[in-house]
């Protein structure tokens, strides 16, 4: 793909999407969310699958490993990432995919992270997973509410016998409603409060040399309704922090 040539993804069809889905997105089981197929231009998307750092890569991988909640590695560390992945991470923050998120959202005054807070690329290994899960709250250095979280899948070739589908769960943490498979160019979008838990809690069962890649990206406010604010908080594990 040529790096000079428009965004990684097609504006006036992201815009388009945008107003078509608002509603349902509005009223998703079992919080506000959407999953788009072919989100990124196809030659991006493949492109950036191709470019998609390994684990033994140089881009500064933090490894976060906490036995039965989550194990995984990831990065933010953008200098280090190649051209592309950097450009399109970059672009994730740009006026239109700004407005995009917010007409399907409702959410006005979007701000995205420079600091790639917990977001970025991140990658699974055989074997890794990410338990059950509601996300920080509050951005501690730009204080903000995080709102919003974008998942883009760079997966070719996968094969749903792997598991490591992304679950999103009941406000109470109490049951699965939505099985996600984290397919080629697929994105997810939903929003994100001290209740939307997820994660994708079966370890990855994928062959040695394949990983379950995304890149991440949150967005935030200023203020938030009401009825969601609730104390700063760090990630809260089912299991862990509460039953």
């Amino acid at each position: 793909m040529d790096a000079g040539v428009d965004y990684v993804f097609d504006p006036a069809a992201l815009a388009a999407l945008a107003k078509a889905r608002a509603v349902e997105y509005a009223a998703a089981d079992p919080y506000p969310h959407a999953v788009f197929d072919g989100f990124l231009r196809p030659e991006a998307a493949e492109a950036l699958a191709r470019e998609f750092p390994r684990p033994e890569d140089p881009v500064g991988w933090d490894h976060y490993g906490y036995e039965g909640f989550e194990k995984k590695i990831a990065t933010s560390k953008e200098q280090l990432l190649p051209l592309l992945v950097r450009r399109t991470l970059q672009e994730l923050n740009t006026a239109p995919f700004i407005e995009f998120l917010e007409v399907l959202t409702g959410i006005e005054g979007l701000i995205p992270d420079p600091h790639m807070l917990g977001g970025g690329i991140h990658l699974s290994r055989p074997g890794d997973l990410l338990g059950i899960h509601a996300d920080f709250n509050w951005h501690p250095a730009l204080k903000l509410h995080r709102r919003i979280n974008l998942l883009i899948y760079l997966n070719p070739g996968w094969d749903t016998a792997w598991g490591s589908d992304l679950e999103l769960w009941d406000t109470d943490a109490k049951a699965c409603v939505r099985r996600i498979a984290p397919l080629m160019n697929r994105a997810v979008v939903f929003n994100t409060r001290s209740d939307t838990f997820h994660g994708h809690p079966r370890p990855l069962a994928c062959p040695d040399g394949v990983y379950r890649r995304s890149i991440a990206a949150y967005y935030y406010t200023a203020e938030r309704p009401a009825d969601e604010i609730r104390d700063p908080h760090n990630t809260r594990y089912k299991g862990l922090h509460l039953d």
